[in-house]
């Protein structure tokens, strides 16, 4: 937890590098987008965690629960639609699939996920359940079972902060008999992400500025000139906010009410992993920004909370994947992160997803440079989000300037190599490697109602749940889904320059500085909401 002086008594959380790993399986076949299409043997890598404490071998007949996760069929074919889904002169160009038709053309069969069952109750397995999209069983067995079964060591671990845990101390294996059915296996419940945030009518009116001086919904709304203010609220268009903790609707709504924020969508829960909706936790502060951020500048869009019990990797992974079975979503936000790893299972679903016409976006990190780039911001397929500190004139909301924050996470990927999207693109940190962040919006800093108080906050935990209300009001405006938004958002900056963006060209996070241009620390810039919105018509 960090105090920050510019904010005095408001609190103030930052995200702490969560985990790093030995990539001990090579990348071996990519896309041209940067995500992993094929892998190896090798169905869990160990994840080095900076936090943990090795108590041991885990005893023979101890539960350990596993998540499985298959592979796709035909996918070259996958491969060759995600790109033409973004390709204008592609017959495919957006026309995305229903969660039905993207099962049945290239999720696994009935008969394939039999067989893996089957294979997994021979060695001594118990199937506890199956995704409706049939790529991911849960299954649970002895930690004895699961050494041998996938010829690797389950140690007991001391994770701070968390508890005891357990995870695999060596890369684990696959049998023949699933090398060609299986993807990834999780054989750890490690917490491997932290929340990202930092204490400190269809037109939006109102105050500039909050009752502890943070930035009001009337001040991004008219300084980034949202469609909202010209008539789309993003009514009959819904994000998904996925976090461990719920917000209790009095808050909500006394925050709607100061700010004068006449809602017409609606906020749902929906539980994922046994986690109990009403229940609420320390990173309730972060639930609470995600949806009055979202809520207030999309008043008209549904807000979908994904409740899990915990960020770990397989509740994270669990989550999206029910997203994209259900695909009622169209834009996701995830302001969590930990150091950059890679989730073959996560990966899948976002795959799927983007095929859906689903929008993933994370905040990029409020280390700045430090300890390199995080996941889910790392990925490829998900719109990463930096941080800026800009100056709205108190009297009408007007952009004057704007400049980039210095906890903005931003730098190179150590796994994923450069997208399609990013090539050409001058500025870049990397020629060869994924650069985060893609796009800024401000993180400095804004006041949210949370526990029947006020609470400044700070971070790009706020500036991704803005972009996400952002691209409802395009949807609504568009009348259509926008996916990997990524290479829509790269081909406008290619053409159009700052016509669409703000350039940010001050400020730095440590590592890299804000220059004319690309940079890593506020991407291309930050976004011109109604002219995005009406280019992209």
């Amino acid at each position: 937890m960090l105090m920050d002086s510019n904010i005095g008594r408001h609190r103030a959380f930052l995200l702490a590098s969560a985990l790093t790993i030995p990539f001990f399986a090579t990348v071996e076949a990519q896309t041209n987008l940067g995500v992993t299409t094929e892998n190896s043997r090798v169905a869990a890598d160990v994840l080095k965690i900076p936090d943990v404490q090795d108590a041991g071998r885990r005893s023979a007949g101890e539960q350990v629960d596993i998540l499985v996760t298959l592979r796709f069929n035909r996918t070259e074919e996958l491969d060759q639609l995600l790109k033409a889904q973004n390709n204008p002169s592609s017959p495919d160009y957006q026309q995305y699939l229903t969660t039905e038709q993207f099962t049945e053309r290239f999720g696994p069969t009935e008969e394939q996920v039999a067989k893996v069952i089957s294979e997994l109750k021979t060695a001594g397995f118990e199937v506890t359940s199956t995704s409706s999209n049939r790529l991911l069983i849960h299954a649970s067995a002895p930690s004895v079972n699961v050494e041998s079964y996938f010829q690797t060591e389950i140690h007991s671990v001391t994770q701070l902060a968390q508890g005891t845990r357990y995870m695999n101390v060596k890369p684990a294996t696959l049998p023949d008999r699933l090398v060609s059915l299986v993807r990834g296996v999780r054989l750890d419940n490690l917490i491997v992400a932290h929340k990202l945030s930092t204490i400190s009518p269809s037109v939006i009116t109102g105050p500039v500025n909050g009752p502890d001086g943070g930035f009001a919904p009337f001040a991004i709304a008219e300084a980034y000139d949202f469609p909202v203010q010209h008539g789309f609220s993003g009514k009959g268009h819904t994000a998904a906010v996925i976090i461990d903790s719920d917000v209790v609707d009095s808050d909500l709504n006394a925050f709607f009410s100061y700010y004068g924020i006449s809602r017409t969508g609606s906020i749902s829960r929906v539980s994922v992993d046994g986690a109990t909706i009403g229940s609420t936790n320390s990173d309730g502060d972060e639930t609470a920004l995600d949806v009055e951020t979202i809520a207030s500048l999309a008043p008209g869009a549904n807000v979908e909370i994904y409740l899990i019990p915990q960020l770990s990797d397989q509740a994270i992974d669990d989550a999206i994947n029910q997203i994209v079975s259900n695909n009622t979503a169209e834009a996701v936000n995830m302001s969590f992160g930990g150091s950059e790893f890679q989730d073959t299972t996560f990966e899948a679903a976002v795959q799927q997803g983007n095929a859906q016409g689903i929008t993933f976006v994370a905040s990029s990190g409020d280390n700045g440079s430090q300890g390199g780039v995080s996941t889910p911001a790392a990925e490829p397929l998900v719109l990463a989000v930096g941080g800026t500190q800009p100056t709205i004139s108190s009297s009408n909301g007007r952009y004057s300037s704007e400049t980039a924050w210095s906890g903005s996470g931003g730098g190179v990927s150590t796994l994923f190599s450069i997208p399609s999207y990013q090539k050409g693109v001058s500025g870049l940190a990397s020629t060869s490697h994924r650069n985060v962040p893609d796009v800024a919006f401000p993180s400095f800093f804004t006041d949210t109602y949370v526990n029947g108080a006020w609470l400044g906050l700070l971070g790009t935990s706020w500036s991704s749940p803005t972009y996400v209300a952002l691209q409802l009001e395009i949807n609504q405006r568009l009348e259509k889904r926008f996916g990997l938004v990524n290479s829509h958002l790269y081909q406008l900056f290619k053409s159009g320059g700052y016509t669409y963006f703000h350039d940010v060209t001050s400020g730095n996070n440590g590592g890299f500085s804000a220059k004319i241009g690309y940079d890593n620390v506020t991407g291309i810039g930050s976004p011109k909401g109604n002219a995005i919105a009406g280019h992209l018509q």
